[in-house]
């Protein structure tokens, strides 16, 4: 009995196949360890489930022993020598078990067959102390177990679906109870099953199935497993959104803020990064990026994207330039001005210009208020005049770029005072010397001086003109005559310093420069001649008179044979006897001047002889 089971155990190891497979130990991820299922994700290549390999059932023996697929009929046999062609007898003779019927093992591990006490080769008696003989022979039904691990990437997981990035390299591992593990076999997206040898370099964005399993060494197949997951190998999109005031796409508000935003089609983004200029590159934390202690310039901003899975973007450049710098700008006083001391006179007629400039963004308003307050007007270019209102002016202007940098408020005036000057000066005449008024005319003569005097409450008189029967004006500087006689127009006005022009005055007077016609008349014919004169007898009376076309006469004086002039009364006579007690033979000479009333003088001589002829 002992000699069958010895035998039995013999055979056992004869079927036995050897297979050895090694191990891999990599495990990063979790395992999905499911069968196949019919409704799989969509896949890149395929969305059909790849048929599994055929694997025959078999006995594998290696150092650590014999091991049978637990399925497998058993048929046990003997043979009594080493030899392979010595024949071998059949052990299945027995109530329990018919002639030619297999034997199948009932436990799963391992299993015995037994001979109660080892014998001794020699003495063939038992060998103490005795033990127990065991045949051993492991049923194995169990497939291995597969795991499925990924690395050289970064992994997201948003509950739903699996995201990974580049340079994914799969590894797959399996483990097995007894008989160890042959082989492990996956495919791609539906493809035929491929023996699994070493890692996977998984390359092609878009989503992916890995079916896999493993079968030991006895032919026991593992079920389907399926990993489904992304491949994300495409970075962000990222965009940099303006606020505030932008012109001409490029020149910024230094109160404009930047907005960073980005896409990913894919895995999604984790975070974008920025830096100023060349300044180190900060985490955006979705709050907008201040430009306020920028300098005036230009600058940039860098940015870039990343996902969930590692990929970055390119980076990307904004080009900008801040302008914090207000226009310049000035006036400019046009026309009638006159500075006296700290006062600025302007007439109605003076205008005003504004000139602005700015540095980049260029200027986009002018405004001004003509009367100093808080409402002002826009300035298109063109000269403006104040309010004729005569008094003190306050402008005020200031002037806004593009992107709304504004000037301080500046004034015209400045530190002057600036008055408006709108009254022209006043003119007026005066006669110095003779003169007269007669019948609505005034008459002077040609030493009768014209002064003229003009007045102005404000800028002060800068000149005064006159003019006399309509000749060129005259630029007046002090008292003058006029030597023609007769009818005589004189003009005149005068300007102040802001060109105020007063309306022109006129004046109409008579220059009389012809003293009275002298008249004497005798009392009676001369009686005679002496020489070259009248003989008059020495009762005889002389008549004066004088007439004046003009202003008439004033006055008449005589004197007689040179002596001192008498003031002639008018409508008496000179009595020569009487004055020259009747001296005969007596030559008189009788000077007699006469005036008129502006003084304007004649003389006539007039001779005669007195005496008997």
């Amino acid at each position: 009995m002992k000699n069958k089971i010895l035998l039995l155990y013999i055979l056992i190891l004869l079927l036995s196949i050897q297979f050895i497979y090694p191990q891999t130990p990599t495990s990063l991820n979790i395992n999905e360890e499911i069968k196949v299922e019919e409704d799989t994700p969509e896949l890149m290549a395929s969305n059909t489930t790849p048929q599994r390999l055929d694997h025959q059932k078999s006995v594998y023996v290696d150092h650590s022993g014999t091991y049978v697929n637990k399925s497998l009929p058993l048929f046990l046999s003997f043979s009594i020598s080493k030899d392979e062609s010595a024949e071998h007898y059949q052990l299945n003779e027995s109530e329990e078990v018919k002639p030619n019927e297999a034997l199948y093992l009932d436990t799963e591990g391992p299993n015995y067959i037994r001979s109660k006490w080892a014998v001794d080769p020699e003495t063939k008696e038992y060998i103490l102390p005795k033990r127990e003989v065991k045949y051993e022979v492991i049923a194995d039904s169990k497939a291995p177990v597969s795991k499925i691990s990924f690395d050289g990437t970064r992994l997201y997981d948003n509950g739903v679906e699996a995201f990974y990035g580049r340079n994914l390299m799969m590894h797959l591992v399996a483990d097995d109870t007894y008989s160890g593990v042959k082989n492990i076999y996956y495919s791609l997206d539906g493809e035929n099953f491929h023996e699994y040898e070493y890692s996977v370099a998984l390359t092609e964005e878009g989503q992916h199935i890995i079916y896999y399993y493993s079968a030991d060494n006895v032919g026991n197949p593992e079920e389907v497993r399926t990993s489904t997951f992304k491949i994300d190998l495409t970075s962000p999109t990222s965009m940099a959104h303006w606020k505030g005031l932008v012109y001409n796409e490029n020149i910024v508000s230094p109160y404009a803020t930047v907005r960073l935003q980005s896409e990913d089609e894919m895995s999604g983004v984790d975070h974008i990064e920025f830096s100023y200029d060349n300044s180190a590159f900060q985490e955006y934390t979705y709050q907008p990026i201040a430009l306020k202690d920028l300098k005036d310039g230009e600058h940039e901003i860098h940015y870039k994207g990343f996902d969930l899975v590692d990929n970055e973007e390119v980076e990307k450049t904004l080009i900008f330039y801040v302008d914090k710098i207000a226009p310049e700008i000035s006036h400019a006083i046009i026309g009638d001005q006159y500075m006296n001391e700290n006062i600025r006179y302007i007439s109605p007629r003076t205008t005003f210009s504004i000139a602005s400039s700015d540095n980049k963004a260029g200027v986009k308003q002018v405004l001004y208020s003509p009367n100093g307050g808080a409402n002002y007007t826009p300035y298109t270019g063109t000269a403006f005049t104040l309010k004729n209102e005569l008094g003190e002016h306050h402008i005020s202007y200031k002037a806004s770029d593009n992107v709304n940098n504004m000037t301080a408020v500046k004034t015209i005036e400045g530190t002057e005072i600036l008055f408006m000057d709108n009254v022209p000066p006043s003119s007026s005449y005066e006669f110095i010397g003779e003169q007269f008024e007669h019948r609505d005319t005034l008459f002077i003569t040609s030493k009768t001086q014209v002064k003229l005097t003009s007045l102005d409450s404000h800028s002060k008189v800068k000149d005064t003109f006159f003019a006399v029967n309509g000749e060129a004006d005259k630029t007046y500087s002090g008292a003058f005559t006029v030597n023609e006689e007769g009818d005589q127009t004189l003009t005149f006005h005068a300007i102040d310093n802001v060109n105020n022009e007063e309306s022109e005055n006129e004046v109409k007077f008579f220059v009389d420069n012809e003293g009275p016609e002298v008249h004497a008349n005798m009392s009676i014919e001369p009686i005679g001649k002496h020489g070259e004169f009248d003989i008059y007898p020495a009762f005889t009376k002389v008549y004066l008179g004088a007439t004046d076309t003009h202003v008439g006469t004033k006055e008449i004086k005589y004197s007689i044979n040179g002596g001192p002039m008498n003031l002639y009364s008018s409508g008496s006579n000179l009595d020569i006897s009487e004055k020259e007690h009747l001296k005969k033979d007596q030559h008189y000479e009788i000077k007699v001047i006469a005036y008129d009333n502006l003084g304007n003088e004649s003389m006539k001589t007039i001779e005669f002889y007195v005496g008997q002829h």
